[in-house]
């Protein structure tokens, strides 16, 4: 009787394998039932034991790109009398003190402050005269370096320039004004508070404003002086101070701003503006709901217009557990009121947003960190983290891009249980998001 074969591969599930063709069929298709049915378990617990409502990709990574700002010139110094001669004083307030920064009764003067006081062709040398006069010329020309320390200095002329001066707002919008400084408005006014014209120019930090207004005494009445004659006295002084300064000095009004940019004719809003597969790979089975937008100001400036959504995904309904996804869309328009203004209102808001993030500086107590410029969407774009305000509140991802008269601000924010998000992964979903957006703004 031969002896028993103690070899393993001679017996049980090895010989059969090797053996029995068709017993080896059934036992591989067996297997692979097996392995399926083991996957598919695996596969229907992960998606239990998943987010559960939130998504975070595919995502697209945000590209750097070179920054396309250069650095902007910063003024130190004021022109002595404002740059102002004393031919164009003397002909434009006649018999006027030459001393023009000497300050008065209600005016401090000094460097960047001057002012020419004409009356009665200089007849009259009084400051508070009363009687029986045939004219008044007043010429002001007033030169502030801007350096508030919560913002650039850039940002902070930006902002000054889009004050309306006089003691109070004027109700006549600004004209164009070309050829005089880095930008130019001018207006003229025959109401009593903001009487005559005020011309005004920016060159880097520096921002000058040129008033020149007075009367004429006709048949009895004080007339304010004609547009004409206003604006060309402004005109004339301005030239003067922008030469002195090292800037463009041949102002001219104009009917549009050069170059002419036609603004986006298509705008959906932001609730609309996200396509819903985007939305589900950054914030799946958000809700959402209209909302503000956090960095450009919540000013009211006549023709803008702001709107904004924010998609809000939780798998609790307690904060401090589950995950949390927000994400919030604005978009800004600027009026086209005059060709190319939309799109020039625009750039001009976006560089001073841009100066100041870029400089780390803030208006409000708000931090940021990891500002870089990108290679699109829009005209041009950028991304910034504004930094976490409280250690639960987590920090924000932002791009925000300009396309012609439109500027588009993207955040996104969001937590795992107590633990907020944070990285290139806020950017990128912000990014994500923004190129959509893009794709939503047709000409």
């Amino acid at each position: 009787m031969p002896a028993p074969d103690t070899d393993p591969e001679s017996t049980g599930l090895a010989h059969r394998l090797r053996t029995d063709r068709k017993w080896r069929r059934g036992a591989v298709a067996a297997a692979l039932v097996l392995v399926l049915g083991v996957a598919a378990v695996v596969a229907v617990g992960a998606q239990r034991s998943g987010p559960g409502g939130i998504s975070d990709g595919p995502l697209t990574a945000a590209p750097a790109a070179a920054d396309p700002v250069p650095a902007a010139r910063i003024v130190t110094k004021v022109p002595a009398n404002c740059g102002v001669s004393k031919g164009t004083a003397a002909r434009l307030a006649p018999g006027s003190d030459p001393d023009a920064e000497k300050g008065g009764l209600f005016r401090e003067g000094g460097p960047g402050s001057c002012m020419w006081y004409s009356l009665d062709d200089g007849k009259a040398t009084c400051d508070f005269c009363i009687g029986d006069f045939r004219n008044e010329r007043v010429l002001n020309v007033d030169v502030a370096l801007a350096g508030d320390r919560l913002q650039s200095p850039i940002s902070d002329a930006l902002r000054q320039m889009d004050e309306t001066p006089g003691l109070m707002r004027s109700s006549v919008p600004p004209e164009i004004v070309e050829g005089l400084g880095e930008e130019a408005t001018a207006r003229y006014s025959a109401e009593t508070e903001t009487e005559g014209a005020v011309v005004k120019f920016r060159v880097g930090n520096a921002v000058a404003t040129i008033r020149y207004r007075g009367w004429d005494a006709v048949g009895g009445e004080r007339r304010t002086i004609p547009k004409k004659t206003a604006l060309d006295g402004a005109f004339a002084a301005a030239s003067e101070t922008a030469k002195s300064m090292g800037t463009a000095a041949r102002p001219v009004l104009s009917r549009v701003k050069h170059p002419v940019t036609p603004s986006v004719r298509h705008v959906p809003k932001p609730c609309d503006a996200v396509p819903a597969a985007t939305v589900e790979k950054v914030a799946r089975g958000a809700y959402r709901r209209r909302a503000t937008s956090s960095l450009f100001p919540a000013l009211n400036w006549p023709g803008t217009s702001t709107d904004a959504c924010t998609w809000k995904a939780r798998t609790s309904r307690y904060s401090d557990e589950g995950q949390s996804r927000t994400l919030t869309v604005a978009i800004i328009a600027e009026e086209d009121r005059l060709p190319g203004v939309g799109a020039f209102t625009a750039a001009r808001r976006y560089l001073g947003l841009y100066e100041n993030l870029r400089a780390g500086s803030s208006p409000g107590s708000d931090r940021f960190s990891g500002f870089k410029p990108l290679a699109g969407p829009g005209d041009r774009a950028f991304a910034v983290t504004r930094v976490a305000r409280t250690s639960s509140s987590g920090d924000e991802g932002f791009v925000v891009f300009q396309k012609r008269n439109l500027l588009v601000e993207v955040s996104y924010q969001g937590a795992d249980e107590e633990t907020p998000l944070s990285g290139s992964r806020l950017v990128d979903s912000a990014y994500t998001v923004a190129v959509a957006v893009e794709r939503s703004l047709r000409s």
